[in-house]
């Protein structure tokens, strides 16, 4: 894409560039500029955080932010943040960039694609940040590219050479482990289970028969059957098509095979869906509930929930249900076998992960500030403040030495001011993580935890995202997808509901698969085993 589409696309957004001058005013007095003495300035453009904290005016009443705010006090860093609106913010990018008006220092860019980011390198309004780094890093900053993080420099290396972004950027360990997944699977009501006198399930069959056995049996006690599974429909990132051995994404990793492969490839589609639809006819899945948040979570707090699809370590679920049956205990199932002689696969999360960028620009004057800042981002402490918080208030180390989250509900965070960094800061500067996976199983009850740590043993599998396994697209690779994956994404769900509702017969799949083999569904998985192979080449996933 050219800079002219960005043009068109800043009109039709109908956004003056009044309105970023509008937010550079949005500074809280904690971080008001300090021009004594030999201090750099930098201007950071980005969006709010997330909760609790929902107003920027009030971040610095927050002592995590304090603490980052004493550091770029030593740095001799004195930081403007321009902060946006979330919703507006993809519009008040585009306009700014085609605005030709001198640009903040760095920018947050999570919502424009690579193929236009490397458009912008080529035209010299992004700068490479890999002299930055290998010439002004104190250390930091060089060693989380080339040690600590080697997949952040991987994930980011164009054609040129040149790295033209940094990132959000995670690794999970456990133990002598240094690289370890996540995971998600289906947790299910396991008092539910215990109060009707069923067992554990141990195979599709089962698990179907316990889900209706919720609904006959009144497991929640209302009076009606309402008792339901509440998965995604619309998508494969739910745990039961991976039961099944279907991928997580129209575009996905097979890592057994080194292979990119597709869901709708999958010789058992038809009995997944079928499954499904079953499911669907019975009510014991809600299409509403299934693609449609905010009915989910009424759902799950009006105790309605006998199945859902999280985290294997997630309490948020029993939380948010208790005040409705102070007795619920969702447990996470291990993969459970669908069909004879296929073996279930889990669904996990990469341990090490890339995500959202970054960028320098052309109007940055000191390069210097910019390693500075980057030293800070990418150091230790950093890291540990902006994902866990502060000793004492957020966490504490238990007799193993093991970091322990208090579990502080938000509404403490919020009222005593002590949330962890990334809450505050994530729209405006990257999340730094590295995660012990002891730390996240610590408060877990037993099965949580039992289930967990089996998963990291299990040794099939399909990472719920793709992208980062794979190197960066050529600028021809990155102009062809974003032509292509937008349309074949929507209609991949379109196809997916439409199935698991009935409203397209199950006889009708080849057809339908062959509508998205003209959307380009064979080429962009070319074009992605592509990217997996020089990834693979570089040695660094």
């Amino acid at each position: 894409m050219k800079l002219q589409a960005l043009t068109s696309a800043a009109l039709c957004g109908a956004l003056a560039v009044s309105l970023l001058a509008g937010c550079a005013a949005k500074q809280p007095a904690s971080a008001a500029a300090q021009s004594t003495g030999q201090k750099s300035h930098l201007t950071i453009m980005g969006t709010e955080g997330w909760a609790p904290c929902d107003n920027w005016d009030e971040i610095g009443e927050y002592s995590a932010f304090q603490i980052l705010n004493g550091w770029l006090n030593e740095a001799n860093l004195d930081i403007t943040w321009q902060v946006i609106d979330t919703a507006q913010y993809p519009d008040a990018l585009r306009t700014l960039l085609a605005s030709g008006k001198e640009l903040p220092d760095i920018i947050k860019v999570h919502t424009l694609d690579d193929s236009l980011l490397l458009s912008l390198a080529e035209q010299g309004l992004i700068l490479p940040l890999n002299d930055i780094i290998d010439e002004y890093s104190a250390g930091p900053a060089r060693k989380a590219f080339d040690e600590t993080y080697p997949y952040l420099r991987a994930a980011a290396t164009a054609e040129d050479g040149n790295i033209y972004w940094f990132s959000n950027v995670q690794n999970k360990y456990y133990l002598d482990d240094p690289n370890v997944d996540g995971f998600f699977c289906v947790l299910y009501r396991r008092d539910w289970a215990d109060r009707l006198g069923l067992s554990e399930p141990k195979n599709l069959d089962e698990f179907t028969a316990m889900l209706r056995a919720f609904r006959q049996y009144d497991a929640n006690g209302n009076g009606q059957r309402d008792e339901i599974l509440a998965v995604s429909i619309d998508s494969f990132r739910n745990g039961i098509a991976q039961w099944f051995d279907l991928p997580t994404e129209v575009i996905a990793l097979d890592p057994q095979q080194g292979k990119i492969v597709s869901p709708w490839h999958s010789p058992h589609i038809v009995d997944y869906f079928t499954y499904i639809n079953s499911l669907v006819e019975e009510g014991i899945i809600d299409p509403s509930v299934a693609y449609d948040s905010e009915l989910y979570h009424q759902n799950l707090e009006e105790n309605k929930v006998g199945a859902l699809w999280d985290y294997s370590n997630a309490m948020w679920n029993d939380t948010a249900v208790r005040p409705a049956d102070p007795d619920v205990l969702y447990v996470p199932l291990m993969p459970l076998p669908a069909l004879d002689g296929v073996k279930p696969a889990a669904m996990s999360e990469p341990g090490q992960m890339v995500w959202e960028h970054y960028v320098v620009t052309k109007s940055c004057k000191d390069p210097q500030a910019v390693a500075r800042l980057l030293d800070i981002v990418y150091s230790e402490k950093y890291a540990q403040l902006t994902a866990f918080g502060q000793e004492g208030l957020n966490f504490y180390y238990d007799k193993d030495g093991v970091l322990t989250s208090y579990a502080l509900p938000w509404n403490t965070l919020k009222e005593k001011r002590i949330a962890e960094g990334a809450m505050l800061w994530n729209g405006v500067l990257p999340r730094v993580q590295n995660v012990d996976m002891r730390q996240q199983v610590a408060t877990c009850d037993d099965y949580k935890r039992n289930v967990t740590l089996a998963l990291l043993q299990y040794d099939k599998y399909y990472p719920d995202q793709t992208a980062n396994f794979l190197a960066l697209p050529t600028r021809q690779e990155a102009e062809r997808i974003n032509e292509l994956q937008n349309n074949l994404n929507t209609a991949s769900r379109e196809l997916a509901l439409n199935l698991a509702t009935g409203v397209i017969p199950i006889s009708e799949l080849d057809a339908e698969v062959e509508k998205l083999e003209k959307l380009g569904l064979s080429e962009l998985l070319d074009i992605a085993q592509a990217r997996y192979d020089r990834m693979q080449r570089t040695g660094n996933n």
